[in-house]
Order: structure tokens, then sequence, then C-alpha cells
């Protein structure tokens, strides 16, 4: 339950937000074990499509939900009794949203709950994978090894999306860098131009014609560009929010070259990552393989996978459905049929998991030497067709005077 409050900090500067907990004597003593006093708190009204909202801008970074796992493994390996375990980590948790859910968590556990049940109420923090090993580790009374291998999940997926994301980033500041200052030199230092070149008459190059033309039109429309422009990325967002828009969406990941092949690796190491670790947590393989489907990010890969689900239900083998799915390459589908046959599935896959991991890395770092150049290029381009706009009229206007 979530609690809406109004407190004091140590600075003597008032602050607002959200807590959760169980009761409102448990939402009050979180805030005060994070030195803040009470001015006031009532339970948070939510209804309808705004009750997601708050969410927006709360939440738990893979890097937290890392050392919440460890913290607690080494916690448990201790023979640290649970609620001590997550009344320690909740006083240390710098993130006052997770530290609420924490103490939330703490608060059912003190009540009777199990720890899997007590996650199973805040799943727009823990996800599916996360609840169902936590759940089997505690069926077969290796919590602690459970939680190790979550964490290490979690921070190979993190490692491998921060390297994807820190190859992207570089180009699209570069891209968005040279955008504005083209949109500044049209809009604001070209228009300033116009009238010396119109009155010195010379003949004016179609690039720098064609900039005056986009110059004059900014000048006038600015708001309706910035108007369509916003409306554009709303509506894009919005669609793609949608059940079909996130179809599309993933349809269109696997058609960009190069970062489609990096996708493609990132989807099969996640898909065997998660299999394998709920597989050796001893989840049912069904069960492993609808959790894993469900996880993967890809509604693509997440058909497929359930479809195998499904088969494997009725007697079948996972290899049998993969091996006419084109998002799944035959030595994967090979492998995975080796890995059924010998009985030994879990260590193939941690196989095929490390192998897809060094192909994607391999190409994340090859894609960030391609990359440079063919910026390089694109900017020349762009910085020359600036200049020749600017410096070509004004050296014509000077071999006149001469």
């Amino acid at each position: 339950m979530k609690f809406k409050y109004k407190a004091r900090n140590q600075a003597g500067a008032i602050q607002e937000g959200l807590v959760e907990a169980s009761t409102q004597v448990n939402a009050t003593a979180v805030l005060q074990q994070h030195n803040l006093i009470v001015l006031s708190i009532e339970p948070m009204k939510e209804a309808g499509a705004l009750s997601g909202l708050s969410h927006l801008w709360e939440g738990v970074s893979a890097k937290e939900f890392v050392i919440f796992a460890r913290q607690l493994a080494v916690m448990i390996e201790a023979k640290v009794p649970l609620t001590t375990a997550f009344q320690s980590i909740s006083n240390q948790t710098v993130n006052p949203y997770f530290a609420s859910i924490l103490s939330a968590i703490l608060s059912d556990v003190d009540e009777g709950k199990t720890l899997s049940e007590s996650l199973k109420r805040h799943p727009e923090v823990f996800s599916d994978i996360f609840i169902n090993m936590v759940q089997s580790g505690e069926v077969s009374g290796n919590l602690q090894k459970t939680l190790q291998d979550l964490a290490d999940n979690i921070e190979k997926n993190y490692t491998l999306t921060q390297k994807i994301r820190g190859v992207l980033y570089y180009p699209a500041f570069i891209m968005v860098a040279f955008l504005t200052t083209a949109f500044v030199m049209i809009t604001f230092v070209i228009p300033k131009l116009l009238s010396i070149l119109r009155e010195a008459n010379v003949k004016l190059p179609i690039t720098t014609r064609i900039l005056i033309a986009s110059g004059d039109f900014m000048q006038k429309w600015w708001w309706a560009v910035l108007v369509m422009v916003l409306a554009a990325i709303g509506g894009a967002i919005y669609y793609f929010r949608t059940e079909d828009g996130k179809k599309e969406l993933d349809v269109l990941k696997l058609k960009i070259p190069i970062i489609s092949r990096v996708l493609q690796y990132v989807y099969l190491a996640r898909f065997s990552e998660n299999l394998s670790t709920l597989v050796r947590s001893g989840l049912p393989i069904v069960s492993a393989l609808q959790i894993s489907g469900k996880v993967i990010g890809n509604s693509l890969y997440e058909t497929d996978i359930l479809e195998a689900a499904e088969k494997v239900k009725t007697g079948g083998s996972i290899s049998e459905v993969l091996k006419n799915k084109a998002n799944f390459p035959p030595m994967m589908v090979q492998m995975i049929k080796v890995g059924e046959d010998t009985g030994k599935l879990d260590s193939t896959l941690i196989t095929m998991s490390k192998f897809y991991t060094r192909e994607a890395d391999q190409i994340v770092s090859n894609l960030s030497s391609i990359i440079e150049p063919v910026l390089i290029v694109i900017l020349g381009i762009g910085v020359g067709i600036l200049v020749f706009s600017i410096i070509v009229p004004i050296y014509n206007i000077a071999q006149g005077i001469k």
C-alpha cells in the first residue's frame, strides 16, 4: 500500500513523496529510519489509468538489484534471520522508493509470509524470473545460491546492455549537437546575411538559396515545426506502448543493419542465461520456458519460446519447435538438442550464453570503430554544405568589390 507523505529532512528542508508499506505505522517507521521528521502522512488513492504514472519517476536500477541480491545472499549464508537481513538492507538503501518496498516486504515476512509471496505483491519492481527463482530457492532450501545466481544473471544482462548503450550514446550526442548547430545557423545566422547578399545582387548557389528559404520558413513557422515534432514524438511513444506498436518495434529492431545482429545475440544470450539459471534452480522446464519467454524483451522471441513450452507440455522437445524458427540459428538449436539428449541442458545453455555474449561484445567493440569514421564523413558533408553556402556568396561579393 502506498502513502503520500510530507516530511522535514535533517537540513530542515521540506520534501514530499510516496512511501510503500503494509500499514501507516510501518510507513512512518520507514521514513524515520531515513532521518525524516514526518509532518503528515495519508494513504494514496490511485485510480484507473493514472495509477502507474508515479512509477515514471520511481524505479530500481539493475545495479541496486545486484547489490540487494548479493547482500541478502551473504546474510542468509551467515544464518542472519530474514527479518533482520531486510531491516539492515533497507536502512542502507539510498533509494527511498526501493527502501520503502523492502520495508513493506519486511512487514509481510514479519507477519509470516514467505519471501516469494512478499515479492509477488510488488510486480512493478520484481520480475517473474526473480520471484520464481526465489520461490524455487525456498523450496530447495538453497536460497543463498539462488540469490547469487540471480545477482550474476542481472549483472551480465546489465553489463551487456550498458555496452550497447555506450556505443550508441556517442553518435546520438554528436548528431543532436550538429542538428542543433544547423538549426541555429539556418534560423538566426543565415537570415542576418540575407540583406547583405540581396543588396550585393550576387548569384547565390543552390545550397545557399535552400538555406535562405529554410531560414525564412523557420523564422515564420518555428512554432508549427516544434508542435509537429513534439506531436510526432508523442504519437510514436504512445503507439509503441500499445500491443501492436510493441510488436512493430520488435520487428523493426531485428531489421536494422548491424544493430539487428547485436540484438539477436543479446536475446539469445539472455534466453540461454535465464533458462539455464531457472532449470539449475530446480524449476520445471515448462515453467522455466514460460518465464524465460516473458522476460526476454522481444515479442517475436517470446512467441517462439512460449510455443516451445506448449510443445514440451505434450511431450515434445524444445529443439523440435525452435529448429523451424528463423530467430534461432541452427547452431543454437543443435546445442539445445545435444543438451536435451544428454540430460545436460543447463550446462549446454551456459556455454551458449557465454558464446553469444562474446559475439555481441565483439560486434559492439567493432561497431564503435565503424561508427566513428562514418560519423566523421556525415558531419564533414553537413559542415561542408553549411560553410560552402555561406563562404561562396561572401567570396563572390569580395570579388565584385575588387
